[in-house]
């Protein structure tokens, strides 16, 4: 920075003091000889300055003098234009680096775009081979739980079948039990008939049998008549001879 109440005058001091002592009175001399204060722009202008004005306003010196100051304007010149030369490859290397310093950012937040994208790439190339992996075991337990169908499909396919015979079976077995209960029914229906008659005989036959029993008694009884008859008959018979 710039030394409080820096002016020409001082700058012009410490000049005329560099070349006094036959050094170039550079920008950086000066400021060395001012103590290390100033704006070097400030100390360049005012050195320009002075010597513009010095130009136009020759002073009587000794030969010596005119050429060391000739020198030292030349130098100073020189020296001034290659400040400006400095200055303005700082300013364009300034520019420069500035530009460069927002590429490299915008470079690194490509970068890292580029790096966040090939992280998420990465990402969906996984998540993609695992979704593959997935569809691959999808598709082999679809294949499989298909073929179980298909034996499931058969095998209930021979159940309906089974079934069905069991039903013709069934159904069979259904009217040999109503032919067997409508023949039970008229083999009972028969038995209770054949009982009836049984009965019946048994009534005919006690019947009989008392019938037979009387018709015995009344057979002894009549044969005991016939008997007491004939005994009678017998004496009558020999009295009529006996009288005959």
């Amino acid at each position: 920075m710039a030394r409080t109440g820096l002016d020409k005058a001082d700058v012009k001091r410490a000049r005329d003091s560099l070349v006094a002592q036959s050094q170039y009175p550079s920008v950086d001399a000066v400021r060395i000889a001012l103590g290390n204060t100033g704006s070097k722009s400030t100390i360049h202008k005012y050195l320009k300055e002075l010597e513009e004005e010095q130009g136009g306003a020759p002073r009587p010196h000794a030969v010596s003098d005119a050429l060391q100051d000739l020198v030292a304007r030349l130098a100073a010149r020189l020296h001034g234009e290659a400040e400006d030369r400095i200055a303005a490859k700082a300013l364009e290397y300034e520019e420069s680096r500035a530009r460069l310093e927002s590429e490299l950012v915008q470079a690194r937040a490509e970068a890292a775009a580029h790096a966040k994208t090939r992280a998420q790439l990465q990402s969906e190339t996984l998540a993609r081979h695992k979704a593959e992996q997935l569809v691959d075991h999808l598709t082999e337990r679809r294949e499989h739980v298909q073929a179980e169908l298909r034996k499931a499909q058969q095998a209930l396919a021979l159940k309906q079948e089974e079934l069905a015979r069991a039903n013709q079976e069934a159904a069979k077995a259904a009217a040999e039990l109503a032919h067997a209960r409508v023949a039970a029914y008229d083999a009972q229906r028969l038995a209770r008939e054949q009982e009836a008659r049984l009965a019946q005989m048994r009534d005919m036959e006690l019947t009989l049998a008392r019938t037979r029993a009387a018709a015995e008694g009344q057979a002894g009884l009549v044969a005991e008549l016939r008997s007491m008859l004939q005994g009678q008959q017998a004496p009558a018979a020999k009295r009529s001879r006996k009288a005959g």
